[in-house]
């Protein structure tokens, strides 16, 4: 699990992004825009890599919008497969 992480971390181009350890199964990769701030959550879980994608808004300039839209959540049990999806959710 540990080795997953690791990998990912060594592996990713982060593109602008920072990356942050929240614990020992879990990195948060984020970026701010200036409506919104993109959050990658990755956890390793047992034999398997959780992915989830939000987009956070910025409730100041429009408050009226809602705070928090989830994108997607998927789980991937091959660590390449979860390396090219959060890549590819970077450079979008």
């Amino acid at each position: 699990m540990k080795n997953n992480l690791n990998y990912l971390k060594n592996n990713l181009n982060l593109c602008g992004y920072t990356l942050l350890r929240v614990t020992n199964n879990k990195i948060l990769i984020f970026k701010s825009f200036y409506k919104y701030t993109k959050c990658i959550y990755i956890s390793c879980i047992d034999d398997y890599v959780e992915v989830k994608i939000d987009k956070v808004f910025d409730t100041e300039i429009y408050p009226e919008y809602i705070e928090r839209l989830m994108i997607t959540k998927k789980c991937f049990y091959n660590i390449s497969d979860s390396l090219r999806y959060i890549q590819k959710s970077i450079f979008v």
